[in-house]
């Protein structure tokens, strides 16, 4: 690899370094722009390692390398940074992200025929957490319409959601617990098996309106079976909520990130 190269590919890693700690200082420390003293100072030591990296000609991914030359506080300190960044860095820089996983896997395949880890995942394996991903997402955004329009329930795709990424990624679950989507809407019911009477009647009012329709539209038809299903799923939705769900009381707060 010729000198050029070498140093792009070294200004490469120091610009994805400093984007993933720009975005866990703002998520993490609530910097608006620039750093905080802590993180600067780790971007600093990041660009360091960077700097006088001999290694950097065969090298692709710092986790891969045989010398590991940051110090234990540094190093935790960036492997936080690497946890809470790395799902986020799609929303931020898709392209570099995108790139970051081309490359990723490509060495896993390297170091995969050179026998030095387990081989990927089989192909049927692969696909299906793709299709848990895709689907998590796809009831992620279908739950974020029902929190601005009143037209979709948020719960259920948000309980759609945490069980799409619960079986296709670590850090996508992860990092979905920590919004404050999931704070808002779903934490209290996770964690308390409880909901306010206010989500409650959200809810079942939603779902009301949606089985209304169709409830209308096969009425219509006069397909009275099929209304018959619809209803007693209306009823199962009423039954549960009221009476299985534990009603928390108005005045507990409301978890939000910090």
């Amino acid at each position: 690899m010729r000198t050029k190269d070498i140093q792009s590919k070294r200004e490469t890693e120091k610009q994805v370094v400093s984007l993933m700690i720009r975005v866990y200082c703002k998520g993490r420390h609530g910097r608006k722009s620039g750093l905080c003293e802590d993180c600067a100072a780790l971007e600093r030591y990041a660009h360091s390692r960077s700097d006088h990296c001999p290694f950097m000609e065969e090298k692709t991914f710092c986790s891969n390398c045989k010398v590991h030359c940051y110090k234990p506080e540094m190093r935790e300190k960036i492997r936080a940074v690497m946890r809470y960044s790395g799902p986020r860095m799609i929303f931020y820089h898709p392209v570099m992200a995108l790139r970051h996983v081309a490359a990723s896997k490509k060495e896993k395949r390297k170091l995969a025929a050179n026998g030095k880890m387990q081989a990927p995942q089989q192909p049927q394996k692969a696909r299906f957490r793709a299709f848990w991903i895709a689907l998590g997402f796809l009831c992620l955004a279908l739950g974020t319409i029902g929190v601005v329009l009143p037209i979709l329930p948020t719960v259920p795709f948000y309980l759609a959601t945490l069980f799409c990424f619960t079986k296709s990624s670590q850090r996508l679950h992860d990092w979905f617990v920590e919004t404050k989507l999931y704070k808002k809407h779903l934490d209290s019911y996770v964690k308390k098996e409880g909901m306010r009477m206010k989500t409650k009647l959200s809810i079942v009012a939603t779902v009301t309106l949606l089985m209304a329709f169709g409830f209308f539209m096969m009425a219509r038809k006069e397909l009275w079976i099929p209304c018959g299903i619809l209803a007693a799923v209306w009823l199962a939705h009423v039954v549960y909520f009221f009476a299985f769900v534990k009603t928390l009381p108005a005045s507990s707060p409301e978890k939000t990130e910090s």
